[in-house]
């Protein structure tokens, strides 16, 4: 592994003096033949070698054997790792262009990565499994990872048509307006991110401009939801739209996206988020805010009860696993929110000035 390690250097200091580009030549020839497991046909590797132990010849010829040694053991350590921080580069850049994140599991910790909540993975990490006795199934999942992300870059070259993800009782924020391009928003009610991206569609005349619609993906924890309520109001979401689809749909403003304008854009008397409070409040205090913002909404209390109901059935819960695969398996996301608009799949929180950019 000198030689390959040499090769590297050469080729760096080559770069910004000339007199070490003599040895370029002779150095790429013992370093072709090394990665390709054969023998360097060249003395490159023993004059390095020779080069580097030739003063402690001189002052201790016994430590030349075991210094020849420990040359060899660094230089395998080196190119390890220069292996290593390649393959952890290219897959970052990879999962960059397909995902929106440096990494898949927790796609707030890329710096380069849009704002969002990480859906992640229930799976342990490759270190986590290394951790615990578990190489083979760390290894195994890392390279499945991998062949999953490289299967998902066809998806991100194509146009994206958002109509083709909505749901299929779809509302829409302000009513649907033939003529406008349909716009669809994974949210979890409980990201924080969610309402912000729901504030700049407002603030850049976005839901204007466009049919915006959603799916409401609750994000899975390794113990439970990711936010608390955010499953019960899912529920409710969906439950208001099969009940408007009951009876015929309709054109203008509906009582789910009455409910995300609310719980988005508004605060309590005492100046706390509404998205904050709900995160925090029990079951039966979400759903009691549910039902008054229904109630707000023009539902009567029988029409109320009903949606209440239909919230718990088994209908809506296939509703929302239905949601759940088509997240997962169609628009193969990581980031909450995402947003399917100008033929394109944007992860993560989209600014005012590239919503208004957007036709």
């Amino acid at each position: 592994m000198v030689c390959v390690v040499a090769f590297v250097v050469v080729l760096v200091a080559s770069a910004v003096s000339a007199k070490y580009r003599r040895y370029l030549g002779t150095a790429w020839g013992c370093f072709s033949r090394r990665v390709t497991f054969r023998p360097c046909d060249t003395t490159f590797r023993d004059d390095v070698k020779s080069t580097m132990l030739a003063p402690l010849a001189v002052r201790a010829p016994a430590l030349v054997r075991p210094a020849s040694v420990a040359i060899e053991v660094v230089a395998w350590f080196m190119v390890l790792s220069l292996v290593v921080s390649l393959y952890l580069v290219g897959r970052s850049g990879l999962n960059l262009f397909v995902y929106g994140t440096c990494d898949k599991q927790d796609a707030q910790a890329c710096s380069l990565a849009a704002q969002a909540c990480a859906i992640g993975d229930d799976q342990p990490g490759f270190w986590a499994s290394i951790g615990s006795g578990d190489v083979i199934g760390a290894f195994g999942r890392e390279f499945a990872s991998v062949a999953d992300t490289v299967a998902t870059v066809p998806s991100r070259l194509k146009t994206w048509d958002a109509a083709d993800y909505a749901a299929p009782d779809a509302t829409y924020i302000g009513g649907y307006v033939a003529g406008r391009p349909v716009a669809v928003e994974v949210l979890d009610p409980g990201c924080r991110y969610c309402a912000e991206l729901f504030r700049n569609m407002q603030a850049s005349g976005f839901d204007d401009t466009h049919n915006v619609t959603y799916l409401a993906y609750p994000i899975h924890a390794a113990f439970g939801d990711k936010f608390a309520n955010s499953q019960l109001i899912a529920a409710y979401l969906a439950a208001v739209r099969a009940f408007e689809a009951d009876r015929g749909g309709s054109a203008g403003e509906t009582g789910d996206t009455r409910i995300l304008a609310e719980l988005f854009t508004t605060e309590r008397p005492d100046g706390q988020p509404t998205q904050e409070w709900m995160n925090a409040a029990t079951a039966d205090e979400a759903r009691a805010q549910l039902e008054r913002w229904l109630t707000d909404a023009g539902y009567t209390p029988d029409e109320v009860a009903q949606i209440t109901r239909t919230s718990a059935s088994p209908e809506v819960a296939a509703e929302l696993e239905r949601t759940r695969r088509v997240v997962e398996d169609d628009i193969r996301t990581v980031a909450i929110p995402s947003l399917i608009a100008g033929g394109r799949l944007h992860a993560g929180l989209v600014d005012v000035d590239t919503l208004r950019a957007m036709d």
